[in-house]
């Protein structure tokens, strides 16, 4: 049994030898992606917590965002643990059979962590969303939509979390390989397969909801294009779950399980990050806004560059748009993310009509764009969902 141990964990290929001591892969990948995943996850989440307070409102999306930190933070530890020792991208030949069961034991843990994370996750997103595009009592394709995708991922995470925890009778032998006994009816290689495709998919939807929504806005096409970029930072996660299904794919294949796995954990923390940032991003204006010396800032910059400008004879008029101004507290083409500061003026649909009657919501509205000096209005028979991402 000894010797057993200290061999390979996996026969090496023809031609091939194992060497424990210069396994090779890569420590420093381990490192960086965890570093960098990180860094931005709770810098997201404070900024998106910063906003909140400026609003002095919080809502249970909030709640469900430092929950989900809170589990990415463990997940990243697993990954951490395995880049310390053997390092990613190591083949299974190279690793011991002692150290296998410590690091099953670390995948099984990584995968309760990811399908809890990245459920909270998307939970705080959907939620955040039903407050941005859709007015209370209101009910659309829209909010059937994401109540679809709210209670399908709570169904699909919360099943996908009990089974991998429960997978095995008893469940130590989901990580020990020598276990004598017991039995494992579930085949969780192509479960986990089956399930990076569900991912996907939810994830495609998810994205697929805000574009929906602002390409239909009465707006520019070049104001489009940036306010659908916000929403758009979901193609990275869309990019890291395709990635994660092909590494997962080829653990189908292949009997070098290790190699791909610490592949796949790189990925879940790609796509969370991105996650993160969906969530957080949106928030960046109204923290910067916040700033005491946001104001002396804007002026510094516009001072700075009318003198290079009349140094260098180009006229400086186009520079009014920069900046905010002090008197008029209009808020910015990005800051979509709090709904309470939106300005939306409902009118009646003719002068005929007269006035609405009290407490109703006529789904007509006014909306005041503003370019540089000039302001237009316009009316628009889109619902107020679609009016919310202007002023």
């Amino acid at each position: 049994m000894e010797e057993l141990l200290e061999g390979a964990a996996l026969d090496p290929p023809p031609g091939l030898t194992s060497d424990f001591m210069n396994p090779g892969g890569s420590h420093s990948l381990g490192y960086g992606t965890i570093i960098t995943g990180a860094v931005l996850s709770t810098l997201a989440v404070l900024l998106r917590l910063s906003s909140r307070y400026t609003l002095r409102k919080f809502h249970l999306e909030d709640a469900f965002l430092v929950i989900a930190l809170g589990l990415f933070v463990a997940y990243i530890q697993t990954i951490y643990d395995t880049s310390i020792f053997p390092g990613v991208q190591v083949h299974q030949w190279n690793i011991q059979l002692k150290t296998l069961k410590h690091w099953l034991y670390e995948t099984h843990l990584a995968s309760i962590y990811y399908g809890l994370s990245i459920l909270f996750l998307k939970l705080a997103i959907l939620m955040d969303w039903l407050r941005i595009f859709l007015l209370p009592g209101q009910r659309n394709a829209i909010f059937w939509s994401i109540h679809v995708l709210i209670w399908s991922n709570v169904v699909y995470y919360v099943s996908g979390t009990f089974l991998e925890i429960f997978r095995c009778t008893p469940r130590q032998k989901i990580w020990d390989p020598l276990f004598v006994g017991g039995v494992c009816p579930i085949d969780i290689d192509a479960n986990n397969f089956v399930s990076a495709v569900i991912n996907l998919v939810s994830d495609l939807a998810i994205l697929a909801v805000p574009q929906f929504v602002v390409w239909k806005l009465n707006m520019t096409r070049a104001k489009k294009v940036g306010v659908s970029f916000i929403f758009g930072i979901g193609i990275f996660a869309i990019a890291a779950g395709i990635a994660r299904l092909v590494d997962l794919l080829k653990i189908l294949e292949s009997s070098d399980a290790f190699y791909y796995i610490t592949e796949v954990g790189l990925w879940g923390i790609g796509e969370m990050t991105a996650g993160f940032l969906i969530i957080g991003t949106p928030a960046v204006p109204r923290v910067v806004k916040s700033l005491p010396f946001s104001d002396s800032v804007v002026s510094l910059l516009q001072s700075w560059t009318r003198s290079r400008m009349r140094n260098s004879g180009d006229s400086p008029g186009y520079l009014r748009t920069w900046g905010r101004s002090v008197s008029k507290k209009r808020r910015g083409l990005w800051e979509i993310s709090d709904l309470d500061t939106y300005d939306l003026a409902p009118v009646g649909t003719s002068a005929q009509q007269g006035n609405p009657p009290p407490n109703s919501i006529t789904r007509e509205v006014r909306i005041e764009v503003t370019d540089g000096k000039n302001a237009k209005a316009d009316k628009t028979n889109q619902s107020l969902t679609s009016t919310q991402v202007l002023e």
